[in-house]
């Protein structure tokens, strides 16, 4: 609901200053089934379905609506996984890449879409995952 009431005031403003661009967050956990993840799995899936539909509801009106979806990131909410060893091993087994996001590399990501992306850039989510969401290890 938050993600939405943002979403609509922000475009309503940017209807009056002829347009803009809007980045939400997502996570990796909407695209694959994880073990324990229900409610971001649901939450950010919301959010990705939200992007795609607002980013075709504003796109004559120059409004452009992404998303950036990091994988694995050490915060303090996945800390239970970062900070043990023997999960963080299993967690980084099933990333391509074979490594966690760093956190210093989502903002660029997001300023990124906001200040330099091509301007037919709209309803896409950007996966910073080391390709875990499209790919089989």
């Amino acid at each position: 609901v938050s993600a939405f009431l943002a979403l609509s005031l922000t475009c309503k403003s940017m209807l009056r200053t002829g347009g803009g661009r809007v980045v939400f967050t997502s996570s990796v956990a909407a695209s694959l089934g994880l073990v324990n993840h229900e409610a971001i799995a649901a939450a950010k899936g919301g959010i990705e379905s939200m992007v795609r539909s607002a980013a075709a509801t504003y796109a004559q009106r120059k409004i452009r609506v992404n998303a950036v979806a990091p994988g694995l990131t050490d915060t303090k909410l996945s800390g239970n996984i970062t900070r043990s060893e023997a999960l963080l091993e299993a967690a980084v087994s099933m990333i391509p890449m074979k490594r966690i996001t760093e956190r210093e590399e989502i903002a660029p990501a997001i300023n990124w879409l906001l200040t330099g992306a091509p301007d037919n850039l709209t309803g896409q989510v950007l996966n910073l995952d080391g390709v875990m969401a499209n790919a089989r290890n």
